[in-house]
């Protein structure tokens, strides 16, 4: 059973590169609190009433939280991980945020980059700030609570503190909307995600994923959290074994590349899983299932009404 929906690959790189744990952020750099008004990033420098008029955004849920702001037009260029809005898909990239170079940031004369905890490398961020152009660093949240404090942050920053209380009260409300009540589903399945881009990269995601936190709202057990999988691993026989999913989610780049069904299947594990055996797999492109951004409530819809199926079916 597959099921799959319009959606724009990532660059392969960037979503590997990206498979991590949240980062901590950097120690703080100043002795005192700042005032509320005033944004502080996960690496402790401060950013006081930045120019937007020229931002650069360095992931695709940054760019799509900067449209939802009201400060699309000011976005000059992204990442290659950007897959929406529509308006932003199209715009000049800087490169591949986890890989970044200053070269390619700074050709497009930003006043403002923002980035995230999995911005890399240091160095170049710092090149970037030595060039004169502030560059805000944003958590990567593994939980609705953290994406709501991610929204403030950024309200905060780009002095849309209204339009980000507006902005977290409909997430909020899409959320609860979105996610199964507690005990909806007699048997709740195990649910794992496993990232493919193709028989050479193939990992069980686990604890401290974006993707725990999507499960658990569309009524599902996070089986690699189960199976106590911190962060991601590579899959094998053992790990599969260890989960033993009823379902499996892949991102639908990865399965066609794979060759569907019958190309996952013949990977050394998959066929001896309960999913396996009950072909209870589900692909959505990655640009919408990994995004941890505003259009999160979706990809609890579609889950959650996926996994309902698959329960009610004989």
């Amino acid at each position: 059973m597959t099921h799959r929906r319009p959606g724009t690959s990532f660059a392969a790189a960037a979503i590997v590169a990206g498979l991590v744990l949240a980062a901590c952020g950097g120690a703080t750099a100043d002795t005192a609190a700042p005032p509320s008004d005033v944004f502080v990033g996960m690496d402790g420098v401060s950013i006081d009433a930045p120019d937007t008029s020229r931002i650069v955004t360095l992931s695709g849920d940054l760019t799509e939280f900067v449209f939802e702001l009201g400060l699309g037009s000011s976005v000059v260029a992204t990442d290659v991980t950007t897959v929406a809005p529509s308006e932003a898909v199209g715009l000049p990239k800087a490169g591949i945020g986890r890989f970044l170079t200053a070269e390619g940031v700074l050709k497009h004369d930003p006043t403002l980059v923002i980035g995230d905890t999995q911005t890399a490398p240091v160095s170049t961020i710092e090149q970037i700030r030595a060039a004169g152009v502030p560059v805000a660093i944003l958590d990567v949240p593994t939980s609705f609570n953290g994406l709501s404090d991610k929204v403030v942050q950024l309200g905060v920053l780009l002095g849309r503190t209204e339009e980000a209380a507006a902005l977290n009260r409909r997430m909020q409300e899409e959320i609860a909307a979105a996610s199964m009540p507690e005990g909806t589903l007699a048997d709740p399945p195990r649910v794992a995600y496993v990232y493919t881009r193709g028989p050479d990269v193939m990992l069980l995601f686990g604890a401290g994923m974006t993707t725990t936190p999507v499960i658990t709202a569309a009524g599902g057990i996070d089986a690699g959290v189960e199976a106590g999988v911190e962060g991601n691993i590579p899959v094998t026989p053992e790990a599969l074994a260890s989960a033993a999913p009823n379902v499996i989610v892949v991102p639908s780049e990865g399965y066609a590349v794979l060759g569907g069904y019958d190309g996952l299947m013949a990977i050394p594990g998959f066929a001896s899983t309960p999913a396996g055996a009950n072909g209870a797999i589900l692909a959505y492109p990655e640009g919408d299932f990994l995004t941890f951004g505003p259009r999160i409530a979706a990809s609890i819809e579609l889950l959650a009404t996926d996994l309902a199926s698959l329960s009610a079916a004989p």
